[in-house]
């Protein structure tokens, strides 16, 4: 286990080796553009192993996934509070692998196409129904075009 500042009041967890430099540097660029500097949160680069344990244990789905958000449930208003912690994030290796090999979209793109939605989960973005859906994949493109990737739902690739 490493951890990684990206500043005083956002970490960087990584705990799974096969994670490299390229994508600790994709995650602090995503971090940049997301505007968070106001907020705190941790980021965990892990595996599926350990996601599996995580999604079994908080949504009794016993299969790893690719993105979990953990919001911190004390927050009230995010946009007003200094140095509000948002909560945290984990990210499984192997199904982002995965997933980007089938869908054949470069990792580091993925990569930060997870991240970002699971910042905006933190951030109180839902996709719940259509609605909430819609504005929510509307933002992920925003940040995203920031990064120069293109909108991955161009491809009816679903999160």
């Amino acid at each position: 286990m490493r951890l990684i500042n990206y500043n005083s009041s956002i970490l960087i967890n990584l705990e799974e080796a096969k994670w490299n430099s390229r994508s600790i540097s994709i995650v602090r660029k995503v971090v940049k553009v997301s505007k968070l500097k106001k907020n705190s949160m941790s980021i965990v680069l892990s595996n599926d192993k350990h996601l599996k344990s995580l999604n079994y244990k908080w949504k009794g789905k016993n299969y790893p996934t690719n993105v979990l958000s953990f919001p911190n449930i004390n927050n009230e208003n995010i946009e007003t509070a200094k140095n509000n912690y948002l909560g945290d994030i984990y990210l499984a290796f192997e199904t982002l692998k995965r997933e980007a090999n089938l869908g054949k979209v470069i990792f580091i793109n993925h990569l930060s196409h997870l991240l970002i939605h699971g910042i905006l989960h933190l951030k109180g973005y839902k996709h719940d129904n259509k609605s909430n859906q819609k504005v929510m994949q509307s933002e992920e493109i925003r940040i995203l075009k920031l990064l120069n990737i293109i909108n991955p739902y161009r491809c009816n690739r679903g999160v």
